[in-house]
């Protein structure tokens, strides 16, 4: 099948330029600080990889530059993954990094190995097998293909469940932009699937491919002119959701070191029954003031960096020899959780291992 150059063609090199443009803006909003800006500007950077490779199979060029055949694909596998902890991390106070993430990256590692052989063929080789890609179905495609259709339904539906046991409802959640963004993408990603899926039944030629990357253009494009219009969608709305508040950023800053030596010297926050309303009647201040100053300051919510010192306070404990004989359950009660399922779980989310390991390791 041939495939002529359209203007389709400038639509995608013009959302190349959208999603360059995107990663420099997410790059300036300070990306080290915030695990989801990361996992979102590596999304970036595989769709602006897809519309690359959109526009050379549209203009033929993929035959010019043969060298880069498939090497867009492991990445492909990489997006429902990348779209999971975007949401999580976002949604979850910008956890740490657990190892057990790494896991949702095994599709995307098996594929780059099985085409590293493929990589350093020879041209002519790389020539035939293009040849069977546009005249029928490669082998391959048919492999990956299922694979990808597999894969992107199982983190949709992952995703949207992350949302949904979220505290916070999904009108409330669509208030911030950043999460707006995301979501939009989320939806972008669906309706990519959707169309795969319609490649299998009706029409499985290379250039329906097109309209998926015809898709992402547009978004791109649309996400950059909300950008030139000044829109900060890289930025929580946490300010503006507390505009009308009477605390200014230097008395956020005073109460967090307020609540941060009343933690490190009298360790209240051991007290089981101790929650955001009981630390502001302690502190004598609104429970508006504390969740605020929690938030803009550390960019953590309430129940997050209270587990942050309960933890902080176990992990003393279990590296103490002589408590060794403890059980896990009495640390837990010492350190401030209710019960050991409570303890485990912030304990694992935190460290990326249980308690149990934890003292194993410094036995």
């Amino acid at each position: 099948m041939e495939i002529q150059s359209s203007y389709f063609s400038y639509l995608f090199a013009l959302g190349i330029g959208q999603s360059l443009v995107l990663i420099y803006a997410l790059l300036k909003s300070g990306i080290s600080k915030h695990l989801s800006r990361i996992y979102f500007a590596l999304l970036l950077f595989i769709f602006t990889l897809e519309i690359f490779f959109g526009f050379l199979y549209q203009t033929g060029s993929i035959f010019d530059f043969s060298y880069l055949l498939r090497v867009n694909t492991p990445f492909v596998l990489a997006i429902g993954p990348l779209m999971l902890l975007t949401f999580s991390h976002l949604l979850n106070g910008d956890r740490k990094f657990q190892n057990s993430d790494l896991w949702h990256f095994l599709p995307f590692l098996v594929s780059l190995i099985y085409f590293i052989p493929l990589y350093f063929q020879t041209t002519a080789f790389k020539i035939e097998y293009l040849k069977v890609m546009f005249e029928d179905v490669h082998q391959d495609s048919l492999i990956f293909g299922t694979l990808r259709r597999a894969q992107q339904p199982i983190y949709l539906i992952l995703t949207f469940l992350a949302i949904r046991k979220n505290e916070r409802s999904l009108k409330e959640l669509l208030k911030h932009k950043f999460f707006r963004v995301l979501f939009a993408l989320l939806v972008l990603f669906g309706v990519m699937w959707t169309f795969d899926v319609y490649r299998i039944f009706f029409d499985f030629q290379l250039y329906t491919g097109i309209i998926n990357t015809v898709l992402m253009s547009s978004v791109l494009i649309y996400l950059t002119l909300k950008l030139v219009s000044r829109e900060t969608f890289f930025e929580e709305d946490i300010k503006r959701k507390y505009a009308s508040s009477g605390l200014t950023l230097e008395g956020e800053k005073d109460l967090v070191k307020r609540i941060t030596a009343l933690f490190d010297k009298e360790k209240i926050f051991v007290d089981p029954k101790l929650n955001m309303s009981r630390l502001a009647e302690i502190l004598e201040v609104p429970a508006s003031y504390v969740s605020q100053s929690i938030n803009n300051q550390l960019n953590l919510n309430f129940a997050d960096y209270l587990n942050q010192w309960k933890v902080d306070e176990a992990k003393r404990l279990l590296k103490i020899r002589e408590n060794h004989r403890l059980t896990l359950l009495y640390i837990a009660h010492k350190s401030g959780f209710k019960s050991s399922s409570a303890f485990n779980s912030a304990f694992r989310k935190l460290e990326s291992t249980t308690p149990s390991k934890f003292r194993e390791l410094h036995a």
